[in-house]
């Protein structure tokens, strides 16, 4: 008898997700939170947001969300994760874990972004 593992369900990672029915971007943008990231804690030592998207996160998390650039898994009724592009630059916002709707950010290498997400401009 040979066991194996059950197939991954897991959504791929950065890839565009449908919003699920009865949810609205509105109402995402609204419960969505930015929580700036402890450098001191993070080991991976991720870039900061750049230039002129530092000086506002929250409203460049919201617009990612207005604009739809959503990904799975939903979490607590939150997208792990939320895109935001702004000509060559592309910001990933990720639920921080901590609170629902509550996310940090960082800027993608261009090799990194979404699938999809070259073909909308912001």
């Amino acid at each position: 008898m040979v066991l194996r593992a059950p197939g991954r369900r897991r959504e791929p990672r950065r890839a565009l997700s449908p919003l699920p029915a009865r949810v609205t971007r509105e109402e995402l943008s609204a419960g969505a939170a930015f929580a700036p990231r402890d450098f001191g804690r993070d080991p991976a030592g991720l870039p900061a947001l750049p230039g002129s998207l530092a000086s506002a996160p929250l409203g460049t998390l919201r617009s990612g969300i207005l604009t739809g650039h959503l990904g799975g898994p939903w979490l607590d009724g939150f997208p792990r994760y939320v895109w935001h592009r702004s000509g060559d630059i592309v910001v990933e916002f990720r639920l921080t874990g901590r609170r629902p709707g509550e996310y940090s950010g960082y800027e993608l290498h261009p090799s990194e972004w979404p699938e999809g997400l070259a073909d909308h401009a912001s």
